[in-house]
């Protein structure tokens, strides 16, 4: 039987469209925003757009400003090492795995998204780059079947649109992340997990760096 899948909800449609925003940096850090101000923007009701906000409340993403509105959470730089030593020990868990138990299908649709990815590498199509990078890193979890690793990623992927455009900002970071990339799936076809491990955490680490 094929799976129906659902109408989005409003709350949801909010949810997605105050994400894109943030990612896009048309939400950005020093700035008040009010629930009937972007609601008016999104042209929907409050009602949904509150229940985005807390969500993004949850995931640590925005920051309730009491009878003011809201705000973009500020990272404190304990926050930042966390975000990224988490992703390290992740990441290059799953690059080992897929070292082991790829499909050549698996590289060659890691591939193809590092190809779309460098279509993109002018800096004035960051937050496309942004999502096909989001999409490359989720895609490796889901390929092993990995839902609870997944999950977490999404989440600290969410945190990383906080600091993203940060780290494409320094010269010469977006075709760095291209190779990055491709060193990682270089290994993965090889089938050389510790190649691979080692791959994924030069990338993060480097993204760290970058962002600092």
């Amino acid at each position: 039987m094929t799976a129906v899948e659902r109408p989005k909800t409003l709350s949801r449609i909010a949810y997605l469209r105050i994400q894109q925003a943030i990612r896009d940096g048309d939400i950005s850090h020093g700035n008040l925003y009010s629930e009937n101000e972007l609601a008016e923007k999104l042209g929907m009701s409050r009602t949904p757009v509150r229940e985005a906000v807390i969500a993004l409340v949850r995931e640590g993403l925005v920051e309730v400003a009491s009878q003011r509105g809201f705000r973009l959470r500020q990272l404190s730089p304990a926050q930042r090492a966390e975000v990224f030593d988490l992703r390290t020990l992740l990441e290059s868990y799953v690059a080992q795995r897929l070292a082991t138990e790829a499909t050549d299908d698996d590289v060659r649709r890691l591939r193809e998204i590092i190809d779309r990815q460098e279509q993109l590498a002018d800096p004035a199509q960051a937050s496309a780059f942004l999502a096909v990078d989001e999409e490359f890193h989720l895609l490796m979890p889901r390929l092993l079947g990995l839902d609870r690793t997944h999950d977490t990623l999404v989440t600290l992927r969410g945190t990383m649109w906080l600091i993203g455009f940060e780290a494409l900002a320094l010269p010469r970071r977006i075709p760095a992340v291209i190779a990055e990339h491709r060193a990682i799936v270089d290994a993965i076809a090889a089938h050389d997990p510790e190649a691979a491990a080692r791959a994924a955490r030069a990338h993060i680490e480097n993204t760290a760096a970058a962002a600092r």
